[in-house]
Parts: structure tokens; sequence; C-alpha cells
């Protein structure tokens, strides 16, 4: 059928004046970045991309082992859709869903569900006893059966409940509401642009590790709990401690891969599935705009979200945004059919649908602490919140229906906050009110990392800072797209959607107001809002059924999706190297000594050396998820043990603390200790120097060896512990 657009202006007009400005946007869009222009090469020489994705060696594929990691990744997603499907059941009886809808709910339930359940089973020591997995889903799956059969019975309908619970999967009318243009046929253009992002996710999630955090703490906080077989308090990792919700993945990965591997390839399998939140994510915002616009509309905000890079590189490198995006969509999803449901007087129907959104809430908050203002606020707001005209003054507040969002959201946010009253006594830690091994320098240091950017004069917010993050947000990212903004503008001519429009808008407007107000502006930070704004994209997309207007509309997404494929393809700011035999990457020694590598010299130097039950203690060094061996360290936000073992000690006491830690060797790592102490970086101990060192440990006291290696000293050094009986017997004058 053939609909008006829904707006006072001309489409043709309109077109006319998108081009325009997009035109302009363009030009400062590419200015910003050098980088942008030079992806353009790529299209001219893609073997070359091809060459770098096999280390230039047709010898160097292996793609055998990705089966392995794929495939218990597979199962984990297929173990969330029962769950899910399970829990979906028991909140949402009588709800008519699509069969995409009730599959993406369940999936992100289940995802939700597993991560609760892993992180249950570590607080009760149980890592490493397979029957404390099993049993614990069994539980689920029996309780939830008992409870379904119980509010069956009690139901004083219990028929139309049956009905309505069949009709959950069930298929709703194709393009209710749809627009011109909307024909399922587009599909497989939408397809065909999405699949190269899909391919690039699928492939990069199953790389190994190669950026900062995700090797400080989002696997390497997972590595440490698996082998100590519990989930246990940090005070060498501050971001250990807080809400890992998504990281919990790659426990349950380790777990499931024991019996045929060890953690590593656990870990692979876990940032798999977490990698596997976009595109889990871009079936829910196809799903949704399906609902509530068209299948067009659906499936532009599908492929404009994909097609982000700062989706894409979240995904790859084992970044939680993803999931915090994925479980906000899931929360505002709901939260549309619940109030379709209430508006058609569905109480019933509509308070499990309510209490569902409130379980996607919490899961956002259990992966992020920003999520608690991004995410839960507004929502509750929303369900306590009841319109009566559109004029703000009219409206009545619903207390029961914030209490039955607010509980949902702590049944899955709430045990990670206990954990954190139970080991340091501030459920928001190390946020606000400190808690354990946090000094006043060391809350000193995080306040200042964590603070709202300050200007030259001290203020912090002024119109020229605002005028800087607009330029960040809009052009100036390098990870942002072409298409959102425009797009999502685009979405305001629509009269038909307002509601939809409105209320994504409000949303992404608050947590914009929040990041910029409360936080230390890290554009990251904001990638759980893309869904949000590429469904505001796709209602752009369909704001008119305009001939014209479709042209423009197609031209603009085609060019910019493949302008995004090949900027990202060509940035140098992700391991290439994805068609490489994942054991080749996992030593990833070059060939040759002064080639980089995805792990360090160093690393590589202790995995050989350090003896059997003996330690490493790393000053500086944070990542230690490559290493093999055991290994002592700390963030520069947490007390230095080096710092706490030596400090004002004599020899022997030194000796004496390393020999009951079990350290063999000692490694600085000098240039990260450089950069951590630089202008307005995050600060480092001081009393850690080069001078002290060599002049007190090695040549007055001898406590340590330098260990000679092909580095240049001013990036680190390795030290030896020099034991009791070495220091005996080179003293005993027999031997001069």
């Amino acid at each position: 059928m053939v609909t008006e657009h829904k707006s006072n202006i001309s489409p043709k007009t309109a077109a006319s004046i998108f081009v325009v400005l997009l035109v302009l946007y363009g030009v400062v869009f590419f200015r910003a970045v050098a980088q942008r222009g030079q992806a353009l090469l790529i299209a001219v020489i893609p073997d070359q991309v091809l060459l770098s994705w096999i280390d230039g060696d047709l010898g160097n594929i292996g793609l055998l082992d990705r089966l392995f990691v794929a495939g218990f990744a597979g199962f984990i997603l297929l173990l969330a859709w029962g769950i899910g499907r399970q829990t979906l059941s028991l909140t949402i009886r009588g709800v008519p869903l699509t069969r995409m809808e009730e599959s993406v709910f369940s999936i992100s339930m289940g995802l939700s569900e597993l991560s609760l359940v892993t992180l249950l089973i570590g607080l009760a020591g149980g890592y490493h006893h397979w029957m404390w997995l099993v049993l614990a889903l069994m539980g689920i799956g029996i309780a939830k059966h008992m409870v379904h059969r119980i509010a069956a019975r009690r139901s004083t309908n219990g028929v139309a409940h049956e009905k309505g619970a069949e009709n959950v999967g069930e298929p709703m009318a194709e393009d209710s509401g749809s627009e011109v243009g909307s024909s399922p046929d587009h599909c497989w253009v939408f397809w065909l642009l999405a699949a190269p992002f899909l391919v690039l996710i699928l492939l990069g999630g199953m790389m190994p590790p190669w950026e900062f955090d995700v090797r400080e703490y989002h696997l390497q906080v997972p590595k440490e709990w698996y082998l100590a077989g519990r989930v246990q308090f940090l005070p060498h990792n501050v971001y250990g401690n807080m809400p890992l919700g998504a990281e919990m993945h790659v426990v349950l990965g380790m777990i499931l891969t024991a019996p045929w591997a060890d953690w590593w390839w656990g870990a692979l399998v876990g940032k798999t599935v977490m990698a596997s939140f976009a595109p889990l994510t871009a079936l829910g915002l196809f799903a949704l705009l399906r609902r509530y616009v068209s299948t067009l509309a659906a499936g532009t905000s599908a492929v404009v979200y994909l097609s982000v890079p700062w989706v894409v590189y979240v995904s790859i490198t084992g970044l939680n945004e993803g999931a915090v995006g994925c479980y906000a969509l899931m929360a505002v999803a709901a939260m549309l059919i619940w109030q379709d449901q209430v508006r058609s007087g569905e109480s019933r129907s509509g308070t499990g649908i309510l209490f569902l959104a409130g379980l996607f809430a919490g899961s956002a908050a259990a992966c992020k602490y920003p999520a608690l203002l991004f995410v839960v606020v507004p929502l509750t707001v929303w369900a306590g919140i009841e319109w009566k005209s559109p004029i703000l003054a009219r409206w009545d507040v619903r207390l029961k229906s914030v209490a039955v969002f607010l509980l949902a959201a702590l049944v899955t946010t709430g045990p990670w906050y206990a954990k954190n009253v139970a080991f340091t006594g501030n459920p928001f830690y190390p946020l606000v009110f400190g808690g354990a091994t946090r000094t006043p320098e060391l809350m000193e240091r995080w306040n200042r990392a964590h603070q709202v950017p300050l200007d030259h004069q001290g203020r912090r917010y002024t119109a020229s800072q605002a005028a800087d993050s607009i330029a960040l947000l809009a052009w100036e990212s390098p990870w942002i797209s072409p298409l959102v903004l425009p797009l999502a503008a685009l979405a305001w001519l629509s009269r038909r959607h307002r509601r939809l429009v409105v209320m994504l808008s409000l949303l992404i407007l608050w947590v914009l107001l929040v990041w910029w107000l409360a936080t230390h502006r890290v554009d990251r930070f904001l990638v759980p809002i893309l869904p949000w704004a590429a469904g505001l994209a796709g209602v752009g997309f369909v704001w008119s059924g305009d001939r014209s207007w479709r042209r423009v509309a197609w031209a603009v997404l085609i060019v910019g999706v493949t302008f995004n494929l090949l900027y990202f393809v060509a940035s140098g700011h992700y391991d290439r190297r994805l068609l490489v035999s994942l054991e080749t990457l996992r030593w990833d020694e070059p060939a040759q000594p002064d080639e980089p590598s995805r792990v360090s010299f160093v690393h590589r130097f202790l995995n050989r050396t350090v003896p059997e039950g003996k330690r490493v203690l790393l000053v500086g060094d944070a990542q230690p998820f490559d290493l093999e061996v055991p290994a002592v360290y700390a963030t520069c936000f947490d007390p230095c043990n080096f710092e706490l073992w030596m400090r004002d000690r004599s020899a022997e006491q030194r000796r004496a603390k390393l020999r009951r830690q079990q350290i063999s060797h000692v490694y600085f790592d000098w240039g990260e200790i450089a950069r951590y102490r630089s202008p307005g970086n995050y600060g480092f101990s001081d009393w850690v120097t080069r001078d002290l060192i060599w002049n007190e440990l090695v040549r007055q006291q001898g406590v340590l060896r330098p260990v000679p290696l092909e580095m240049d000293p001013a990036r680190g050094e390795l030290f030896e512990v020099v034991t009791i009986e070495e220091e005996a017997w080179e003293n005993d004058p027999d031997n001069l």
C-alpha cells in the first residue's frame, strides 16, 4: 500500500536540504580524522587486507581451532535460549510476540541468568566442580517448571492463559503499520550489507586479546577467579571488584572447556560470547522496529548499528559495552510492549512484561556501574509515571509499577552489589565511599582520573567544553559512523511514529546529560545508547515513502555502510591476523626479535624461565593475561605490592618476604610507569625508581640480580631474586 509522509515539508525539498547538509557534514567528518580519507585506498588494494589477515603467509591459515571456540560459544548461546525461554513463559504469558522477538528476548535473558548462576557458583567456591554447574542448571529448570504449574493452577482464566502462552512465538501480522517500500523483498539487501560486519565480529571475537583493559581485567579477572576456583576480592585489581556480568561468560567458557583445554581456550569462548551481543542487539533492533515501524526501518536500524565502528571495535576486543547496550535495548523494548499492554487493559500480562523489563535493566547494571544512571533510573521514571495528556503537568505516579520494576532489577543486579558489600563494605566499590584497600592517596588518584574534566582555568562546565564534546560525538571520535546522526535527526520528520521517536530521544538526551555532567566524558561510555540511536536512524530512513527520498536514502545507506567497512578494515587499531591459527597467536613468536608482538618479549621469556612453584612480581605491568606462570601485579589504582613489601626494610627482611611470596623474578615496566607519571595521567608510586633498584637492592644489598635481555632498559628491566643459598655461596671465601 502507499502511505503519505507525515510531515508538512515536501519530500523532494527535504531530500534536497538533506543532501546539502550531508555534504557539509561529510566535509567536516572527513577532515576531522585523517585516516578516513586514507581508508578509501583499501578499495583499490583489497589484496593487502587479505594478506594482513593471514600475516603475509598462506601457511599461517588456521581455521580448525576456531571450530572448537565457535562450537562452545554456540552451545552457551543455545543453552541461554533454552533457559531464557522458560523465563519468558513465566513472565509474559498472554503477550503475543513474533518468533524473532521471542528468540531475542530468550537468548538475552538466558545469558543474564547464566551470568548470575556462574557468579553464585563462584561465590560458593565451586568453579572446579562440574556438578555445581549441572545441579544449578537443573535447579533452574525444576524451579521454573514448578512455578509455571503453580501459576497455571491458580490462574482464574487458565485456559485463556494457556492460549496466550501458545501465542508466544507466533508471528504478528507482517509489517503492521508499515510504510512504503517496507516489503520483505529488501531483506536480502540488508543481509548483504550486514554480512561483512558479522564476519568481522565473529572472527575478531575469537581472537586472543590485545586491548589494554581486556588484558588487565575483562579477561584477566575471570582467569584469576577460575584458577582460584572461586569469586573473591582482588586487592590488586580495583576493576575486578566492579560488576562484571558480561565477563562471567568467560568463566563459564573456562568451566565448560576444562575437560578438553586449559583456561586460555575457555577465555576465547567467553570472549566470543561477549562479541555475540552485537548481532543479538541487531536482531533486537530488527524485531523492535518491525513491530512499531516497518521491515524497511527494521533492516536499516540493524545494519546501521552493526556498521558503527565503535560497535565492531568493542565487540572484537572483549569490552563489555556491547552487552550493556543489548540489555538496555531489551529493557526499552519490553517497556514499550508493557505500555501497549497497559493501554489495552491487559494489566495481568502487563505486569509480567514490566518485570522482564526490570530484569533486563538490572542485567545492564550488572555489567557496568554507569548503567544504573543510564538505564535503571530513566526506566524507573518511565514505569512510575502515567501521562494523562501531552501536558507535563497532568500525570499520576504508579508506585506498584515502580516496585515491580525495581524488584526485578534487584534480582539480576543485586548479587553483584551484595558481593561488594560483603567484600569491601561498599556496594559501589570503589566509587564514592571507598572501602577495602582504599587509602586517601589511592582515592584521590582515582577521583582525579575519573572526575569531570577541567579546562585550563579549572572549570568543568563551560560553553567551550560543551562545544568540544559535541564535536567529539558528532565528527571527531575516530569510531563514530557518518550515518547515525543524520538519519536519526530525520526521525523527527515522522509524525506517525512520534511516540517512539520521543521516548528514544528522551532516553538518549538523559544519558548525554549524565555523561557530560557526571563522568570523565570518555566517548566509549556512550556505546550502550547506540542501539537507541540506530532505532531513530531506522525511523528517519522511512520518514517518507516518496521515490525521490528513497533513492537518496538508499544511496546514503549503501555508501555510508561501505565506508564504515573500509575504514574499520583499514584502521590499525586491531589485530588484523583474523585467519592465523589461534595456537600460533597464543605464543606469538615473531620471526625477528624486533618485530611487534601481541605477547610481550618479557612475558614470553618468563613463561619459559620461571620455575614451577614460583611466581613473578610485576611492577608497572598490569596486563598479565598471557602469562602462563603465576604473577603478582597491581593496577595503578591499587597499592604497589613491591613498595608494600620492600619499603623501609632490611636486606634480610626483603629476602624473607620475597621467599615467603615465592617470587623468583621481578619485572619493572619503566615505560608504563613513566606513562602513568606523565602530566595529566593517572599517577604511580614515587618510591619506585631505577636508582633505588640499582643502588640499594642490586649493588648494596644484593637482593636482586639483573637478567640480561635484548631490550631497551628504559622500557623495562627484569631481575632475578637472589636466594640465601646463592648469596652464601658467593660470599664463601673458598669460592673466591
